[in-house]
């Protein structure tokens, strides 16, 4: 099992500070046993309410983290924790920021690109939030090594 410390910048804010400014545990990696094997991984995740104040995100709110294996997964009981530290977050205060967090933590502990999808249920606003962002590594980005030459967001 390895770990990856983030890297790279979201909201104007490098990764690595808001990680370490919130003390959220790293997310670590498993070697895909079976590597000559094609494989995508999904994460469903439902998020736990976040802020004690507003009690959002509501019950039914939910991350999607896909990605194919190119080797690695992300351990389970490391994204369990890493989740549940942005609960009372001192830095990560918006839905939005806390999708771009997640996908670009994700791709820099797997090495790749990843697409996280959320859900925010916040019903004291009377409002979903859907947002889905795609992240890849920063040293991807920095040799122009981006897998399809866009943001790979559809629209």
């Amino acid at each position: 099992m390895h770990h990856v410390e983030p890297s790279g910048s979201v909201a104007g804010q490098p990764v690595s500070r808001v990680a370490d400014m919130g003390r959220k545990p790293a997310l670590k990696i498993v070697a895909d046993q079976h590597p000559a094997m094609r494989a995508r991984q999904e994460h469903m995740i439902n998020l736990p309410e976040l802020c004690p104040a507003s009690r959002n995100p509501g019950e039914g709110s939910f991350l999607r983290i896909r990605y194919r294996s190119h080797g690695h997964f992300l351990e389970l009981f490391s994204l369990a924790e890493y989740i549940k530290a942005f609960v009372g977050h001192p830095v990560v205060r918006d839905v939005e920021m806390l999708t771009q967090v997640v996908a670009k933590d994700c791709a820099c502990a797997l090495g790749h690109k990843v697409r996280v999808q959320a859900l925010y249920l916040l019903p004291s606003l009377g409002q979903q939030v859907r947002t889905q962002v795609v992240a890849w590594p920063e040293f991807m980005r920095e040799e122009g090594r981006l897998a399809d030459g866009g943001d790979g967001i559809a629209e």
